[in-house]
């Protein structure tokens, strides 16, 4: 996180959580006599994929892990997969390493191209899956909430998975459903009505 704490935490239109966090701090020196309004080009997605990709290969190459990385550009943001087989030490419990990796690849980015970046880093799948699966399990409580007339409280979640149970839920007629508590123990109640 940048010192300023002002980093930007975005759902792109994937359903990825993206960090667009100000990079001032990481601008090169003006030059002389530049009065600091000449910047850079913004780093293409395409670029922002390729330097990606770069680095978690690297990374890979460090932590002695074997996979296959591709990239694809939807929009402003790159996206970087990994495949391949004993990959899960890359996902973790319920996906925070996974979302480690994505910051640190990000940073890492940003940093080497001077400029702000969009970045979604998956490995195996797993962010499509845990979306397709914790939507599945939304709507199933927003039926049984529905049916008891009561409000049931899911388990703490991170932003992105909270933002996939509310929609999942606005699917659902007769369900609504509302965050409470604190990060990072922040939790979505869905309320049958």
């Amino acid at each position: 996180m940048t010192e300023s704490g002002n980093e930007n935490h975005e759902i792109d239109p994937t359903g990825e959580q993206v960090v667009d966090a100000p990079v001032a701090e990481q601008e090169p020196p003006a030059e002389a006599g530049d009065n600091g309004e000449d910047r850079p080009e913004p780093a293409t997605p395409e670029e922002v994929a390729e330097t990606a990709k770069e680095f978690v290969a690297g990374l890979l190459a460090a932590m002695s892990l074997e996979g296959e990385i591709g990239t694809k550009v939807d929009g402003p943001t790159a996206h970087v997969d990994i495949a391949g087989e004993h990959l899960g030490a890359l996902i973790g419990r319920r996906g925070q390493t996974l979302d480690a990796l994505q910051e640190v690849a990000r940073a890492a980015v940003q940093r080497r191209l001077r400029s702000r970046v969009r970045l979604a880093v998956d490995v195996e799948g797993y962010r499509a899956r845990r979306r397709d699966s914790l939507a599945e399990y939304a709507r199933e409580m927003a039926e049984r909430a529905k049916e008891r007339g009561t409000e049931i409280e899911l388990e703490p979640m991170t932003s992105y998975e909270r933002k996939v149970v509310h929609d999942a839920v606005a699917e659902i007629e007769g369900a609504s459903s509302f965050s409470e508590g604190e990060e990072p123990n922040r939790k979505v109640v869905i309320r049958g009505e």
